[in-house]
């Protein structure tokens, strides 16, 4: 490994190998691919009832999914209930003991951390009540508990974004990491793939630094502005592990007033990132469709429900998103 990259500073891959926040360290161990479960017939009875946890009511992601979710829920005549944890895994393990007290058919569970939901998920078991996660695993004793994981590769997506920003700064320069919320499984997952894919790699990438903006525009914001102050034009590449946290960036990116013109790689396909790209400040990004995975999410816990088997992952596609497709593409969200 070459002596400049400073892989120690990359915060999230610590916390990875420590404990999870999903979606890397979680989703890396189902990584395996599976077969997409058919679309489930339209529940012949008119009272089964969901409960559906998700990570907020309000989020450029989190908001599409629940309305998949509503709508595959509408189609097949299911009762469903959406409550919020609005982003706190100790919220989200008080309303799944709720949702198993009243005994709903069955639960979908939008994991935020590895250990929250360990109890509920056993109480779940306990009452016959099956469970399916989305987006985001948790961890293995819990994901044991759970009868399906549905949501896109996050892993893999580290493991793409690493590709794209190496292959386009022809694996040399200074890079920084804006990371999504640490321990979050969505934020372990794409910064272990990253990791994993730059330590298996000859490249001379070097990690200048690596910080938690939670997946927050305006805290990638204010976290871009010190990393500009501090490294200026050694800034080669960004790697946000999502498009809002990437738009954040550009926003100090023009504040700040430098001539430099770091590549920038996105996660999400967002309508934002589609225009960025077009216009050259945004490298790519991977379209990861909400709708869809609310949608799909709903039709294999009824297909549970309703006592059919259905594969332990059920992934979404990863579809990369640069200037040669980007005319050809509809954004995720």
């Amino acid at each position: 490994m070459n002596a400049r990259r400073r892989t120690t500073m990359f915060a999230s891959a610590a916390v990875a190998a420590a404990l999870l926040l999903s979606a890397c360290a979680g989703d890396a161990e189902v990584t395996n691919e599976a077969e997409p479960a058919e679309p489930a017939e339209p529940a012949e009875a008119s009272d089964q009832t969901i409960c559906y946890i998700t990570a907020a009511n309000s989020h450029p992601y989190v908001t599409p999914a629940n309305e998949g979710a509503q709508a595959a829920a509408d189609a097949a005549g299911v009762e469903l209930t959406i409550v919020s944890e609005e982003f706190s895994p100790q919220t989200g393990a008080e309303q799944l003991d709720s949702c198993v007290s009243r005994g709903v058919d069955g639960i979908l569970l939008w994991p935020l951390d590895d250990n929250s939901y360990l109890p509920g998920l056993i109480r779940a078991e306990e009452e016959g009540i099956p469970v399916v996660a989305i987006d985001t695993t948790t961890g293995d004793e819990s994901m044991e508990l759970i009868q399906s994981f549905v949501g896109a590769d996050k892993y893999d997506q580290g493991r793409i974004s690493f590709d794209q920003l190496n292959e386009a700064l022809n694996g040399e320069g200074g890079v920084i990491v804006l990371a999504g919320q640490a321990g979050n499984g969505t934020e372990i997952a794409r910064s272990g793939g990253f990791m994993d894919a730059l330590e298996a790699s000859d490249s001379n990438l070097e990690i200048l630094a690596s910080v938690n903006a939670d997946f927050d525009q305006q805290k990638a914001l204010v976290a871009s502005r010190d990393l500009l102050t501090r490294f200026g034009d050694q800034i080669d590449g960004v790697y946000a592990q999502d498009d809002t946290m990437a738009k954040g960036f550009q926003q100090a990116l023009e504040e700040s007033g430098l001539d430099i013109s770091p590549v920038l790689i996105g996660i999400n396909g967002e309508r934002g990132a589609f225009e960025s790209i077009k216009a050259g400040t945004q490298y790519s990004t991977i379209i990861q469709p909400p709708f869809r995975n609310g949608e799909l999410a709903i039709e294999t816990l009824i297909q549970v429900m309703n006592g059919e088997e259905v594969p332990a992952v059920v992934n979404l596609e990863n579809t990369v998103v640069d200037e040669s497709n980007v005319d050809d593409l509809e954004p995720a969200l």
